[in-house]
């Protein structure tokens, strides 16, 4: 196959020359190489630079190599979400994108978290309009539909690094569980969990989820308001609370049905920030949030020491 050569900063004005033709994009780090599933007469007399594409050390490109622009993504399932950071000729990536990979049925952008459930803005731009899929995170099935609950991959090693690390001495409480991201993790090591939210949609969720995989623990699954905890003081080992952006608020409630420590994540510029917030003293920043603020993570218990 013939590939077409292609300076990476003007990759977007030729590209749409080869839409209907491309077979596959990928770069040796420098250049942007357009494999071609039919010949183009007189290519070459038109500026463009041809190559054997069985020459060139193939990678795969990353979207903002193509299209300046976009912050991150996620392909979750055959459904990928698309943060750009600037204004980009959306049309024309959704083309590009469900050409060059097939796995790729739906495309949105995904924009701010809204609403007392948490969940983003979308847009959509190609492909089959549909929000519900099926995605693998180290071994473990998830169903969600993106249009009703919060789904960030970005933290599924964080997810998996504190299954390992935790002990199950107690029964757990994921107190915020959405979808399940953390419980189905939790579930693999521990005998008892129990997964509350307020989003209805969300524990529907990790009821199909809990049907997609084999996983030896045992789950209650309960709708409540997180202001109000239907549990008795003391009830569970240890709380995890995965709300960053508003879990100061819940901070009492988490604390009086907790016997051990609360895993708190919480949304923050810096530890000293995170410290104020909601007290003890070690706080670990797992992942960033914008260019200002970070998710810190810290194990505190409820006598405002943290371990």
């Amino acid at each position: 196959m013939i590939c077409v050569k292609i300076d990476k900063n003007k990759i977007i004005e030729e590209i749409r020359y080869f839409l209907s033709n491309i077979s596959s994009i990928f770069t040796d780090g420098k250049n942007i190489y357009i494999e071609l599933n039919d010949k183009i007469e007189d290519l070459e007399n038109k500026g463009y630079e041809i190559v054997n594409c069985d020459k060139i050390k193939k990678r795969t490109p990353k979207l903002s190599d193509i299209f300046e622009g976009i912050r991150s993504f996620y392909l979750l399932g055959d459904i990928l979400l698309i943060s750009p950071k600037k204004e980009i000729d959306k049309q024309l990536l959704g083309q590009v994108i469900l050409r060059v990979n097939p796995r790729v049925k739906s495309i949105f952008v995904r924009k701010k978290v809204k609403g007392e459930l948490r969940i983003n803005e979308l847009e959509f731009i190609s492909g089959e309009y549909k929000t519900t899929t099926v995605y693998r995170e180290n071994g473990i099935n998830f169903y969600v539909d993106i249009s009703k609950v919060y789904v960030n991959p970005s933290l599924s090693a964080e997810r998996k690094n504190l299954s390992d690390e935790i002990e199950c001495k107690g029964i757990i409480l994921d107190a915020f569980c959405g979808y399940g991201a953390f419980t189905l993790y939790l579930l693999k090591k521990c005998s008892y969990v129990v997964a509350g939210d307020l989003n209805l949609d969300g524990l529907y969720m990790l009821k199909k989820s809990l049907s997609l995989n084999k996983l030896p623990g045992y789950v209650d699954i309960v709708q409540y308001d997180a202001f109000f905890l239907p549990f008795r003081d003391k009830a569970f080992y240890l709380v995890i609370a995965d709300n960053p952006t508003v879990i100061s608020s819940f901070k009492e409630e988490l604390c009086r049905v907790s016997d051990h420590e609360v895993l708190f994540y919480v949304l923050a510029k810096d530890e000293k920030e995170a410290k104020e917030k909601l007290g003890g003293y070690r706080w670990i920043p797992i992942n960033d949030y914008s260019k200002d603020l970070r998710i810190f993570k810290g194990f505190v218990r409820c006598n405002n020491e943290s371990i």
